[in-house]
């Protein structure tokens, strides 16, 4: 496995390290100990696709994508300020998808996808802002809005004519947690993208933060 990670590595991560919150960037591949932070994180990542993800949805409550997508911004802006190299973030998101084929027995493309454009809108932005806290909530914010906007998108290319199925649950699931009528459709939709959109940011802001204190520790 740490042969495999060794030659994506090469192949796509060959960009930046510096000083904590930078986003400068020197040209060379991933170390070992990089390796080991993009495989103990996407760990956790899929981690808490299963387990968390599992719980929320036996609960049966509405967008429990907010919460996981979330998490999985936090632990790869994380991973990004941790290993500041162009690449990190989908080699993160491919061993994620990796894993999460093996967890579930299979390939199911609709949440594979989702995962790894989770990873492409972080990777996207850290790549051009740098490992900043501003590329961060923006890369936070894409990504938690990806959450919402992906079963509009792929689910109906995947399996055909659903996307008014999709939207109709969407709404009643947006006008019973608002407490507003179904009716106001633009109301709820504008909600919803703005609350992912803030949370995403919220979780952009705080792996930045986190990420820095991480790396001076382990710098010692």
């Amino acid at each position: 496995m740490e042969s495999i990670f060794n030659w994506i590595g090469n192949e796509i991560g060959k960009s930046s390290i510096g000083t904590p919150g930078s986003g400068k960037e020197s040209r060379r591949g991933l170390s070992t100990r990089d390796l080991v932070y993009i495989a103990v994180l996407a760990a956790l990542w899929i981690g808490s696709e299963d387990i968390l993800g599992a719980q929320l949805h036996a609960m049966n409550l509405p967008f429990t994508g907010i919460p996981l997508a979330a998490i999985a911004v936090f632990l790869m802006v994380t991973g990004r300020v941790l290993v500041p190299r162009a690449g990190s973030t989908i080699l993160m998101g491919i061993v994620v998808t990796l894993l999460k084929v093996l967890s579930i027995g299979g390939v199911v493309l609709s949440p594979m996808i989702a995962i790894f454009m989770e990873a492409f809108m972080v990777e996207v932005t850290m790549t051009v802002g740098g490992a900043t806290q501003l590329a961060s909530l923006i890369g936070g914010m894409l990504a938690e809005i990806w959450s919402f906007v992906h079963p509009f998108v792929i689910q109906p290319l995947l399996f055909g004519g659903q996307m008014i199925v999709i939207y109709q649950k969407t709404i009643l699931a947006g006008s019973k947690m608002l407490g507003v009528d179904p009716a106001n459709v633009i109301l709820i939709i504008l909600v919803i993208i703005v609350l992912h959109g803030v949370v995403g940011v919220i979780a952009g802001v705080v792996g930045w933060r986190f990420s820095l204190r991480a790396k001076r520790v382990l710098s010692h």
